[in-house]
């Protein structure tokens, strides 16, 4: 009997074992075949993912009983594939190149002639922005700005300035993350990329600021507006840990819970439900998310809405 014991724990304990599987993956340019940085991998029905580091590798532990689910595999300038996980074990992934549709906007002159600022923090009670997936899968924050109508002809994104949020008795962290300017689309969402490039951004450890300088882009502002974007990449070298102390229950009491969370924590503003002249989003894992179908109601933010906010510097 206590062999017989003894066996079923071994069993059991193999079993228990199996049922997390590792992926380990490379993502390369199929023409080039040089690795893709920072591809996104996300669960198309699961709120879960991650992202590859700076060589084009990820690794992540999964349940193996998610092997049969299905993934996007995505990255600015590449066309979006869908695998399922177990295709993704010890593999080499190949991405597309996206055909070029904007390159007519490097066809018009620039002249620095006149410029228009904006800042959407002025007058703003400010708030922190991190990751809106919860630390699940790589997130993303978009807000329209519109044309300036001081320009008549061509108008040129010159700059944008995105600040970062400093946690109280916390240095403010080294991070990477990716900074994207988006077109509107026809459901008034964050449509196609304008830059046409992949657009990186390394944040120094203790900066509060940084200005990203478009001129080399030559983004022609639509006529119907954009979208700024901020993503998160979820690599080793942006995770840091957020503690939280829940009730369980009068017997046990509070018990301290450590989430892993991705940096940078960006620096955003609170606005009015009814303010409808702003327009944000956050990506989920259905698609882009309007910021009014988030409850606040019963937060410190009392029905407020965190919404991304930055600095634009227009020019002609």
């Amino acid at each position: 009997m206590f062999k017989a014991l003894i066996l079923f724990f071994l069993l059991g304990s193999g079993a228990i074992v199996a049922q997390d599987m590792v992926i380990n993956a490379n993502v390369i340019d199929a023409q080039t075949k040089r690795p893709i940085p920072f591809v996104n991998m996300i669960f198309v029905n699961h709120k879960m993912g991650t992202s590859a580091d700076a060589n084009g590798s990820f690794r992540f532990t999964v349940k193996e009983k998610l092997k049969d689910e299905s993934v996007y595999i995505s990255c600015v300038g590449y066309e979006q594939r869908t695998l399922k996980v177990s295709d993704l074990l010890n593999s080499t992934v190949s991405l597309n190149q996206e055909l070029n549709t904007l390159s007519e906007v490097n066809l018009y002159k620039m002249h620095f002639e006149n410029q228009k600022r904006v800042n959407s923090f002025r007058g703003k009670q400010i708030v922190g922005l991190g990751n809106f997936s919860g630390g699940a899968y790589p997130s993303a924050l978009a807000r329209y700005y519109e044309r300036p109508e001081k320009f008549e002809k061509a108008c040129f994104l010159k700059s944008i300035e995105i600040q970062f949020y400093k946690i109280l008795g916390k240095p403010s962290q080294k991070a990477t993350f990716r900074l994207r300017v988006l077109s509107v689309d026809t459901d008034n969402k964050p449509g196609k990329d304008l830059l046409g490039a992949d657009l990186i951004i390394d944040k120094p450890e203790g900066k509060q600021s940084l200005k990203v300088d478009l001129i080399p882009y030559k983004i022609n502002v639509p006529q119907e507006g954009f979208f700024v974007v901020v993503e998160h990449i979820f690599i080793e070298e942006n995770k840091f840990s957020e503690s939280y102390t829940i009730k369980v229950n009068d017997s046990v009491g509070y018990k301290e819970y450590l989430v892993d969370r991705y940096a940078p924590v960006f620096k955003g503003v609170e606005t009015s439900p009814d303010d409808k002249e702003i327009s944000a989003f956050y990506r989920s894992i259905g698609g882009w998310k309007s910021i009014e179908l988030l409850n606040t109601a019963a937060s410190a933010m009392n029905g407020k809405l965190p919404t991304p906010a930055f600095k634009i510097l227009f020019t002609d």
